[in-house]
């Protein structure tokens, strides 16, 4: 919103006093939401995927891990979201050299998301399909894991409702690609134009501000009803910084936590799943009997 009052708004002359800003909760419970802000993988491997360090192989087995442990909780649909489709690639392209995508395969059957918008249908039916199917049948099999891309096509308007969606990560930061001429001459009539903020130059808020509008839309894909529940993983340590922090939503904010090593935000997320499942079951069989 900042954005919006500060560059149309303010720049126009508007007199602060009379801009109203308005923000309510969410209408699901806070119990049915658990968010978490994940500082280090398995190993202990600090996640912090910027340019420079994305690309290193243990960021990539430390990711494959992290994958590996939730998939073993989490039942239903995973929903995975990296910073581009070039990243994706080559993460997929990794864990197929070292044999982890196997290994991810024998518990989820493993989707990609499509850079043509005309196959996009085809791939959530089939990971649909393959959830409902799973659930059914039980055995080894615990649903689908969808890779997907922030600002791709499942990223927006698209639900990942109930069993869709049963935990939705975001590895690393998705920060708009600065070489862009357009992002560039904006960035520089910013800087040249607007006072700093809180001591940081205004282009450095816009990139900001660009990246975590991405995550929001794309994590706030798994909650689309009031009864609707979801873990929400950030991998990065990042994220915790109170800059960052502070632009992710108030709903989330309220109840995310930030765990420094990977073995305490596995218990938790482990308990939620559990504690969620059996609710799930118990209302199951509730319907069953009243029919």
């Amino acid at each position: 919103v900042a954005d919006f009052r500060e560059q149309l708004l303010s720049c126009a002359g508007v007199d602060p006093a009379r801009v109203v800003e308005f923000s309510c909760g969410h209408v699901i419970p806070p119990e049915n939401i658990l968010p978490i802000i994940l500082c280090s993988g398995p190993s202990n491997q600090q996640l912090e995927f910027t340019y420079q360090t994305r690309d290193l192989p243990q960021m990539m087995d430390e990711t494959g891990r992290i994958l590996r442990n939730l998939c073993n909780v989490v039942p239903g649909g995973v929903v995975c979201f990296f910073p581009s489709y070039e990243y994706e690639k080559q993460v997929y392209a990794h864990w197929e050299k070292t044999g982890l995508l196997a290994r991810l395969a024998a518990k989820k059957k493993i989707f990609q998301e499509p850079k043509k918008a005309n196959q996009v249908e085809q791939v959530l039916l089939e990971y649909a399909k393959c959830i409902k199917r799973c659930s059914q049948a039980g055995g080894q099999m615990t649903g689908a894991l969808l890779l997907s891309v922030v600002g791709g096509k499942m990223s927006e308007g698209i639900n990942f409702s109930d069993d869709l969606g049963r935990c939705v990560i975001m590895v690393g930061m998705p920060y708009p690609n600065i070489k862009s001429p357009e992002l560039q001459e904006k960035m520089t009539w910013l800087d040249k134009t607007m006072p700093r903020a809180a001591g940081q130059a205004p282009s450095r808020v816009l990139i900001e501000n660009l990246c975590m509008k991405a995550v929001n839309q794309s994590i706030g894909r798994a909650i689309r009803h009031q009864k609707d529940f979801a873990s929400i993983l950030l991998l990065d340590h990042r994220y915790a910084r109170p800059a960052i922090f502070n632009k992710l939503p108030q709903w989330i904010r309220e109840r995310i936590q930030v765990k420094p090593a990977f073995g305490s935000a596995f218990a938790e997320l482990r308990k939620f799943h559990r504690g969620k499942s059996d609710t799930v079951m118990q209302t199951r069989e509730e319907a069953v009997g009243h029919l």
